[in-house]
């Protein structure tokens, strides 16, 4: 009997560790892995990582997955022979229009820096090139050396893994500045070949060589390899694809070579007719080489058919999962086979990129100006606002670098965070006038940063869209205006929210003006019982009233505001009173600021009561929130600004009416000999 719970438990063990596969990008296999026994890796990430939340996480994305590969099987269950075979005859159609989009005249190399901020602290420490390193800490592993790589242990991995999985793991931590500056060399070298190549990443580029080979083939006959196979004379020596394959092999050995001679650093690079294809060939012969596909639809297709479909790029752990489990595909083969399916089952741009993917086939596009730029920091978990405000303001100084270099300015600023939940949120806001300077999107990122508050983040980012050349941005660097759409409900209420907050902080002159206008206003014997606006707000400006009142809030709990406001100074979280009841709210977070103002519209307050400083009869603000126990189909509550009966069980009208009311001036200044013993209503 023991013996089969032992069994079954390591029959669930190992189910465990299986789906670990499908969870985790960081157990895929890279370059230097061929060797590692992946079991013993899902294990260990098992075990390290069950109790995590970012494992609860992946566990919720993971029954997503399946949801989805459930809801797949169930449709093909449904799928006719009939149905299936002109589904396959409209996907021969699609594929006969790819073929005629296929390109085999270009020349295409991706170059990629062998495990490349390892490789900078090898060099710079030869003690550090026999023992398994990684660069970053024990919370994530930016790369690891190939001695490290031979236990399982490779990027995006988290370090305490990795040091589990080899006791020896030496860290040393990530020196970004290093880093940009021997890629700089880097770059400089690939101009060189093409003024116009696509950088992946500080140590991987995409170059385009058709036009350097056309014009340069000339030198590279002599030193190109397999010129034995070149039958044709020199003057059509490159119009070839046999004599074409020899000169870019030629080429890119070269490159490699300038590349270690000027950094001591080896690079592995593919060479192919498409950047998709150059890529795969890139990770061939690592480290220290070059693997090139041969310029031939027939040498193409046998490649694609023969590799599994996670190396192929787009086709990452939740793709890989469907393919496998929906459709039992595998390899670029079984991705072909399955073409009707994939058009029964994808939509028709996805079913369009598979049936590209299992032919080899890249559509070549034109370079398109770019639509957004954006920037982002992970860290550890982190809840200080000025820690996280601090955060901000060293992003936007990155994105205003950026916008500056491509000469754009942005009308739409995107605010991006992931919280210790591993969930990702963004919060965004249209401008009426393009920005681009740090202190413009800080002003705006920390906006919608303070209305999330309180927060605990470990992910920032901040993202500038909509571009246009600042030649047509005509206001000032330090001036713009929200776009109409952003004036809404929200921003109203947190304005009236800071004028209060704004006269609580300047209590004395504050009141010495609000006790002036009352002696105006008492000599007038309507003045106290006409104006319940400026009741309310000199009460809400005086601390022995509401604030120190033995009743409770509307969550019934009693909550002095003058504490309140010292700790908002202190640590710079904006915090202010509700208008109605007094209760601290944070109006930077407009859904609950929205929330607790209809409950305080359709909710019974307690019976305080207000008096003026001339000692005239108070306002019980009970006056103001009368609120009807019968269950009857209309419930009438008196606006607690201006007094007008408002149904509070029609949300929309009471929302609108209070926009209006909390956005007119507390008080007419500009009032003349009239006794503004009354006030205007919109509704």
């Amino acid at each position: 009997m023991s013996s089969l719970k032992s069994s079954m438990k390591d029959e669930q063990r190992s189910a465990d560790a299986a789906s670990i596969s499908s969870m985790f990008v960081f157990t895929a296999e890279k370059a230097g892995m061929k060797g590692v026994d992946k079991q013993h890796v899902r294990e260990i990430v098992h075990k390290m990582s069950k109790d995590s939340l970012y494992y609860q996480k992946s566990l919720r994305d993971n029954a997503k997955v399946e949801y989805r590969v459930a809801r797949m099987r169930k449709q093909l269950a449904c799928l006719s022979n009939g149905q299936l075979h002109r589904l396959e005859h409209e996907a021969d159609a699609r594929v006969v229009k790819l073929e005629s989009l296929r390109d085999l005249t270009r020349i295409i190399c991706v170059v990629d820096m062998d495990m490349f901020y390892a490789a900078v602290e090898m060099r710079d420490d030869p003690k550090l090139r026999d023992v398994p390193l990684a660069v970053g800490g024990l919370g994530m592993i930016s790369t690891a050396n190939y001695a490290a790589r031979k236990y399982g242990i490779r990027a995006a991995m988290p370090g305490f893994i990795g040091k589990e999985l080899c006791p020896k793991l030496h860290f040393v931590p990530v020196n970004m500045e290093k880093y940009k500056a021997v890629a700089a060399h880097i770059r400089a070298l690939f101009e060189e070949y093409d003024p116009d190549f696509e950088s992946f990443s500080l140590d991987e580029a995409c170059l385009d060589l058709t036009d350097y080979v056309a014009n340069n083939w000339q030198k590279y006959v002599l030193i190109a390899p397999d010129t034995s196979k070149v039958q044709e004379p020199e003057e059509r020596w490159i119009s070839t694809a046999t004599g074409r394959a020899a000169i870019a092999g030629a080429v890119i050995k070269e490159l490699r070579q300038k590349i270690f001679d000027c950094t001591q650093l080896t690079a592995s690079a593919g060479i192919a007719v498409n950047a998709m294809l150059a890529k795969i060939c890139s990770d061939m012969n690592k480290p220290n080489g070059q693997f090139l596909l041969p310029f031939t639809r027939d040498s193409v297709i046998n490649f694609i058919r023969k590799l599994s479909v996670r190396k192929i790029g787009g086709v990452g752990k939740v793709m890989e999962k469907t393919l496998n489990e929906a459709l039992d595909i595998h390899t670029g083969a079984d991705l072909f086979a399955q073409r009707g399916k994939l058009c029964y089952l994808f939509s028709d741009k996805t079913a369009s990129w598979l049936l590209q993917i299992s032919l080899g086939i890249q559509v070549r596009r034109e370079k398109l100006e770019r639509k957004s730029f954006s920037r982002e920091r992970t860290f550890g978990a982190l809840n200080d606002p000025i820690k996280l405000e601090a955060k901000c303001l060293d992003i936007c100084m990155l994105l205003a670098e950026d916008l500056e270099k491509a000469n754009k300015a942005a009308k739409h600023v995107t605010f991006v965070y992931k919280g210790t939940d591993f969930a990702r949120y963004s919060r965004s806001m249209s401008l009426a006038t393009a920005i681009y300077t740090a202190d413009d999107l800080y002003s705006i990122a920390v906006e919608l940063l303070r209305r999330e508050l309180p927060l605990s983040l470990r992910l920032m980012g901040v993202r500038a869209a909509t571009l246009v050349s600042r030649f047509q941005s005509t206001t000032s660097p330090t001036t713009f205006s929200l776009a109409p759409a952003s004036k809404k409900r929200q921003i109203v209420i947190k304005k009236f929210a800071e004028h209060v907050s704004d006269s609580a902080t300047a209590l004395p002159d504050k009141l010495a003006e609000l006790n002036d206008r009352e002696n105006i206003r008492c000599s007038d014997k309507h003045a106290p019982d006409s104006d319940p606006l400026l009741q309310l707000e000199r009460n809400l400006m005086k601390p022995s009233s509401v604030l120190h009142s033995a009743d409770t809030n509307v969550d019934g709990i009693y909550r002095p505001l003058a504490p309140c406001f010292k700790s908002m100074k202190a640590r710079k979280v904006v915090i202010r009173p509700c208008p109605i009841c007094g209760r601290p709210l944070n109006t930077l977070n407009n859904i609950k600021v929205n929330q607790h103002i209809d409950a305080c519209v359709g909710t019974k307050m307690p019976s305080t009561s207000l008096t003026d400083g001339c000692g005239s009869k108070g306002i019980a603000v009970s006056q103001f929130f009368e609120y009807s126990t019968k269950r009857i189909k209309k419930t009438t509550t008196p606006c607690p600004i201006c007094g007008k009966l408002l149904n509070t069980r029609n949300n929309l009208e009471v929302n609108a009416h209070v926009d209006v009311c909390v956005n007119r001036p507390l008080v007419n200044r500009k009032r003349g000999s009239n006794d503004g013993s009354t006030l205007d209503t919109y509704f």
